[in-house]
């Protein structure tokens, strides 16, 4: 499928559409495209999903640098809403993602119908973040650190190649994943514009988290809220229910054996969680 090209404040945003029905707005980690996001298209038999490439990644330019906020995040899928006519949207949001989703929801609480929050992180909370990182320190082995440090010192990643790039944030990742086999299989799609930004995009990112007020900001969504949380994903469960305990009448749902990318590992089961939540709050006897 082409994407589209959509005019959104500085920017030309690449947008994909899939299936139809009401549309369902997917936000993944901004700093990474959309493409990992693709096992969701398993929903696209009911609602029109719609993938966009953010700011500095994918096939959308960075434009505006001081614009790489969440500020500017939130102001960027206003425009890409409106833009698409799409006045009232169900909207995921996984990991740094799920951060713009809320944030968006209680800024626009007319504009969600629904919210299903994936494994949202990193913490805002210092205790727990410095838990994120232990862990994510402790689940590598010397052979990861190895071959991170045999990327770091290629001329391909040097010269900020997708490839190179792509295969450092994979190792990086590492313990997002359950399996490594599904490490050695992710297909991130990086492209030279995700490549030349995703090295500093995400610490330049949560640097503008408190400007928003998070705590005041989950309090502020209307629209009913399903929280997903894989059971072991280095993220603290306890920020998953955090932030379920804080958006009124929040449904929280612990995915056992789940990490990170419930819907890459464990897809069945997420689409089946997902699924349920949405009929439940939508009605839609097919959702």
């Amino acid at each position: 499928m082409t994407p589209s090209i959509v005019t959104v404040r500085d920017i030309d945003v690449s947008v994909e559409r899939v299936g139809a029905g009401k549309p369902l707005v997917v936000c993944g980690g901004p700093q990474l495209g959309h493409r990992y996001l693709r096992p969701l298209d398993v929903l696209s038999d009911s609602y029109e999903l719609f993938y966009f490439d953010a700011r500095g990644s994918g096939d959308t330019e960075l434009g505006d640098p001081s614009e790489l906020s969440f500020t500017g995040a939130i102001a960027d899928l206003d425009g890409l809403c409106s833009a698409l006519g799409l006045e009232r949207v169900t909207l995921l949001g996984h990991s740094l993602g799920g951060h713009v989703a809320y944030l968006f929801a209680s800024t626009y609480p007319d504009r969600v119908a629904a919210l299903i929050l994936v494994d949202v992180g990193p913490p805002f909370a210092e205790d727990q973040a410095g838990e994120l990182g232990n862990a994510m320190v402790s689940a590598r082995t010397a052979d990861d650190d190895a071959k991170l440090r045999e990327i770091e010192e290629s001329a391909e990643f040097q010269q900020r190649q997708p490839e190179a790039v792509e295969a450092y944030i994979l190792n990086v990742y590492t313990p997002f994943f359950r399996d490594r086999r599904s490490v050695e299989a992710a297909d991130l799609g990086f492209t030279p514009i995700t490549a030349a930004n995703v090295l500093e995009y995400e610490e330049r990112l949560v640097m503008t988290l408190s400007q928003a007020d998070p705590v005041t900001s989950l309090a502020k969504v209307r629209c009913p809220t399903l929280v997903v949380h894989g059971e072991l994903d280095p993220i603290p469960v306890a920020f998953s229910r955090f932030i379920a305990e804080s958006i009124p009448g929040a449904e929280f749902a612990l995915m056992p054996g789940a990490s990170h990318f419930p819907f890459i590992e464990d897809a069945e089961e997420f689409e089946r969680t997902v699924r349920a939540f949405l009929t439940r709050v939508t009605g839609d006897s097919d959702a």
